[in-house]
């Protein structure tokens, strides 16, 4: 037997109390919730004249009297099921926890998707995070249809996780970013009062850390990708770009954006798309200058940076890599690691990695570049004892 927290809500379908009527001379019929002097309205969008509505019901007067009767009669419906399910979650149902639930679709029974499209889409989240909330959804979908937030649970985690791993073939840094997705979009429904924090699916859960690849090319790797002789001219112009990403240390989604009015006379100057912090790079001091002659070399950013897709570039990258006897998994990314790891080993200390990769904080320059300490200290030690 349910337990009652409060009086129970009073539901009564009426006509605008307004007095409001459209060009036509029709009022808009509503759904009114009372509950110990608190009234709340929800729109039903249905307008009718006066003459065809009496005591809660569209009158056979009225052409579509049963169709419309039937949609008021889903909403009053719906209404009640939220109405049960506060209460089987132990919460006070309140005319206004139910108007805001119904409007954002803030219950146990909806969909993954409709929370994502409540919540995550409207907010002040970055696009990359919201594009994991609908690679999360995509994911989601193709295991279980129509998912709701409500059946959630540490069982369908872990099914789910196995299906990832066993189906999908997804690497463990990629399950664990949509567990951890996952797990953020359950923390805003215990948030909301939703989900006990009793009945957290991931209370038991244990997610992986992500572990950074902390590869990178060495100088005479970097000699070899930079003397190759290519013969395609898309490969020398994305070894180009991926050289340009060697040099200054850019993130794939800051560099296939750069433009001519990133360049100021020989400093580049961007905001990152990723943290939204502004990075200045003097070029014509940077490696020598090298990024600033591949920029004349194609006349413009726009030209340099117009490579294509990011997954066909790290798929020709690695051809690219073969020819130059580099064997190595060569990606994007290993560029940024390239330029931070050189530049340490040239005798930039962390701060000024850190300026240069754009970091707020600096340890995450120490996190993920932890091997360039490695080689400093090295370096050091190999000094301090030579014989």
């Amino acid at each position: 037997m349910k337990k009652t927290l409060i009086s129970a809500i009073d539901y009564n379908v009426c006509l605008n109390r307004n007095g409001y009527t459209n060009s036509k001379g029709c009022r808009q019929v509503v759904v009114e919730l009372y509950q110990q002097g608190c009234r709340r309205i929800v729109n039903t969008h249905i307008h009718v004249r006066e003459a065809d509505f009496h005591s809660g019901r569209i009158q056979t007067t009225h052409p579509d009297h049963d169709l419309l009767n039937r949609r008021i009669r889903r909403i009053v419906r719906r209404l009640m099921e939220l109405e049960d399910e506060m209460l089987d979650a132990g919460q006070a149902p309140t005319p206004q926890r139910l108007v805001e639930a119904l409007r954002l679709n803030l219950t146990r029974s909806a969909t993954i998707q409709e929370w994502i499209d409540s919540i995550i889409m409207p907010s002040a989240r970055r696009t990359v995070t919201k594009g994991n909330y609908r690679t999360l959804c995509r994911s989601l979908e193709l295991f279980h249809t129509d998912l709701h937030i409500g059946e959630v649970s540490h069982d369908l985690i872990e099914r789910w996780q196995n299906w990832m791993r066993r189906e999908r073939k997804l690497s463990d840094n990629t399950i664990a970013i949509r567990l951890k997705t996952l797990r953020c979009l359950i923390n805003e429904a215990i948030k909301r009062d939703v989900i006990r924090c009793d009945d957290d699916p991931f209370r038991y859960i244990h997610i992986p850390e992500i572990k950074a690849r902390l590869e990178h090319l060495t100088e005479q790797e970097l000699r070899a990708m930079e003397t190759v002789t290519l013969t395609d001219k898309r490969q020398k112009h994305l070894r180009d770009a991926f050289l340009f990403c060697c040099y200054t240390g850019l993130r794939w989604g800051d560099f296939h954006r750069l433009t001519s009015n990133n360049l100021h006379q020989h400093t580049l100057s961007f905001e990152q798309h990723k943290t939204g912090g502004r990075v200045e790079l003097p070029l014509d001091v940077l490696w020598t200058g090298k990024a600033l002659d591949l920029i004349r070399r194609y006349g413009s950013l726009e030209a340099l940076a117009d490579v294509g897709d990011n997954k066909k570039c790290n798929h020709d990258l690695r051809d690219i890599a073969e020819k130059a006897g580099i064997k190595r998994h060569l990606h994007w990314h290993l560029s940024r690691h390239t330029c931070a790891t050189l530049l340490n080993q040239h005798g930039l200390n962390m701060q000024e990695i850190q300026f240069i990769l754009g970091h707020s904080k600096l340890a995450t320059t120490e996190k993920h570049y932890a091997e360039t300490l490695y080689q400093q200290v090295k370096q050091a030690l190999t000094k301090a004892f030579k014989a």
